[in-house]
């Protein structure tokens, strides 16, 4: 399975990695609104602005470790309506799901407001785990195998995505390689390979969205992939004094 992600997912394991690196984020059921890290008035945050303490390298880390750590049967990329959205959301950060297949799919999601969104367009991993050409043994290596990996996936200039109709541009600006994080593969997992716990270096493009305002948005990917996202966003519900 070659490692081409057009958006990504959910549910992170809590195994760390001894060696350093990120651990994995903890799950909940369901996505928690907090302070939003930047101002609304811009779609994108740049890959080089920290949201929420971590850099979106690191952000790109935990979405990977939310992908994999679903067995084949339940995981968001095979999700063709967006049932699979909250599975494991949490924090400051909602992940998107990706797609197996070129499309098309609509999702319907229901996202907290207040959060970013982290929507991939193409990634490549390497770890410990998987066998060559995406096994690497310590952090240069893996970070080396993920950037080579990275540098085959489709030019970021043939992907047009739109927000509310409008055009993000130029998607090379996107791209963002992780620091090397836990992978916790489950049975049946994604790739194809046995259980275990390793270590991984990503590489790609992830868009990160600003917090949008508390009403529906329309994000849509294309041509290569086909996959429309209709998210409606909620405010937290305020509870008066005495009610």
């Amino acid at each position: 399975m070659h490692r081409r992600l057009a958006a990504v997912l959910a549910l992170l394991c809590t195994l760390s990695f001894a060696g350093g690196g990120i651990a994995a984020q903890e799950a909940s059921p369901a996505a928690s609104p907090v302070a939003s890290p930047v101002g609304t008035s811009k779609l994108t945050i740049p890959v080089d602005e920290p949201v929420a303490g971590l850099s979106q390298g690191e952000w790109s880390a935990r979405q990977w470790q939310w992908l994999v750590s679903f067995p084949n049967e339940a995981s968001p990329n095979a999700d063709q309506t967006g049932a699979r959205c909250g599975l494991g959301q949490s924090g400051p950060v909602f992940f998107l799901a990706g797609l197996v297949g070129p499309g098309p799919a609509e999702r319907a999601c229901t996202v907290p407001a207040g959060v970013a969104i982290l929507l991939p367009v193409f990634g490549a991993e390497c770890s410990t785990l998987e066998p060559p050409p995406f096994f690497g043994r310590d952090e240069a290596e893996l970070a080396a195998c993920a950037a080579a990996a990275a540098d085959t996936l489709p030019d970021p200039a043939r992907m047009e995505v739109l927000v509310d109709g409008q055009a993000l541009g130029d998607l090379g600006r996107f791209r963002v390689a992780t620091p090397v994080f836990t992978l916790a593969l489950p049975e049946d997992n994604v790739f194809g390979t046995p259980a275990g716990v390793g270590s991984a270096v990503g590489d790609g493009y992830f868009i990160m969205l600003a917090p949008l305002p508390p009403v529906e948005h329309v994000v849509e990917l294309g041509p290569l992939v086909s996959l429309t996202y209709r998210l409606t966003v909620v405010a937290p519900t305020v509870v008066e004094p005495g009610t």
